[in-house]
């Protein structure tokens, strides 16, 4: 095997954490002995062992000069557990790969420095873009000090969220709602806007039970217009979550709500505000299921990192209909807000559309 094939596999042990590491990183970790694999780890949740540690304790002989794989650089500080490098220097590895450096400030480069400081060879880079895909959540967080924002709609192919009468279930299949469903149990919370909440009562729930990570599922309804019915489920039901409102004395209070005050003709601030306050408390990734509204506002004003778009067979039409984007149009190609396609994927007969920002 070669070195991409063995930073290839660290990757793959790494997704096991994608339902559970957050608000850590996704890591793997594989032991190497003469092209021979000897040992194996990933990090499963905060807390537990880093995937270092798990690749060492897995390693049925001496780990003493093997080259170890990872793609995050190794925890040089203590803080739910002790650091990795230690660990390193102390069963004597010869050779460190490492994907990717990691950018949070109690290490940023001090894991990778030490380790070569006590005399082992550490290299960086191989497959580092494949690595920053697969803890794009956790990069963008601690390198902003807010949460990685999806936009997950489901659509028709003319770009309708629902029809004219606000009818939209079900724009897409069974399939494509599962699989959002699966995308809930990777972030840590849940964005909707006030005309959501009334149309359709939801309770906004991670039911599949996938999600182990530490961090509380919490639920953020945006409501600039008082729109929010005061007994809504989400408000009532005991469940974390925070309402962002322009009209905040409509609300009792209730256990596991919290009522933040916001003015109603500053949506973007209130929105920066809201990421800067969940960014604040440890989440590390948010999903945003719209409508239109919301959808609209984060992306006029720049306030996402990426989009899922299911995408069904259907063609609805009318003006009126609310889409993925609306409000004022541009004038001028020029000023179109750019995105850049990163994927397609069939979801039964539906299609998962994944962009960025261009």
């Amino acid at each position: 095997m070669t070195d991409m094939q063995f930073m290839s596999r660290a990757l793959e042990l790494a997704a096991n954490g994608r339902y559970s590491a957050s608000p850590n990183p996704m890591v793997g970790c594989v032991v190497v002995r003469e092209g021979r694999v000897i040992g194996e780890g990933f990090h499963l949740r905060a807390g537990l062992p880093h995937a270092e540690i798990e690749a060492l304790r897995n390693c049925p002989e001496d780990p003493a000069g093997a080259t170890l794989y990872v793609n995050l650089e190794p925890c040089s500080h203590h803080g739910r557990t002790p650091p990795c490098v230690d660990a390193l220097i102390e069963a004597r590895i010869g050779k460190v790969v490492v994907a990717l450096g990691d950018p949070h400030p109690e290490v940023n480069g001090a894991g990778i420095r030490r380790l070569r400081e006590a005399g082992i060879h550490v290299e960086t880079g191989l497959l580092a873009e494949e690595a920053r895909h697969l803890n794009e959540k956790f990069l963008v967080s601690v390198a902003t000090d807010r949460p990685f924002v999806l936009l997950k709609a489901a659509m028709t192919l003319d770009g309708k969220l629902a029809t004219e009468t606000r009818s939209s279930r079900w724009i897409t299949s069974e399939a494509a709602r599962h699989r959002s469903l699966e995308l809930r149990e990777e972030y840590d919370a849940i964005l909707v806007g006030a005309g959501t909440i009334a149309a359709d009562d939801p309770e906004l729930t991670r039911r599949l039970g996938l999600s182990s990570s530490i961090t509380p599922w919490t639920r953020v309804v945006v409501d600039a217009t008082g729109r929010v019915p005061a007994e809504a489920r989400v408000l009532r039901d005991g469940e974390k979550t925070i309402l962002v409102t322009s009209s905040p004395s409509r609300i009792a209070p209730s256990p596991g709500l919290e009522i933040v005050s916001a003015v109603p003709d500053g949506w973007d601030e209130a929105l920066t505000g809201c990421w800067t306050e969940l960014g604040a408390r440890g989440i590390r990734s948010i999903i945003v299921e719209g409508g239109s509204g919301i959808h609209t506002t984060l992306i006029r004003h720049h306030l996402w990192h990426k989009m899922a778009l299911f995408i069904a067979p259907k063609l609805i039409g009318g003006s009126a209909a609310p889409a993925l984007f609306g409000g004022d149009p541009v004038t001028d190609l020029a000023d179109a807000i750019g995105i850049r396609f990163d994927s397609v994927e069939p979801v039964g007969p539906d299609l998962l559309l994944t962009a960025y920002p261009k």
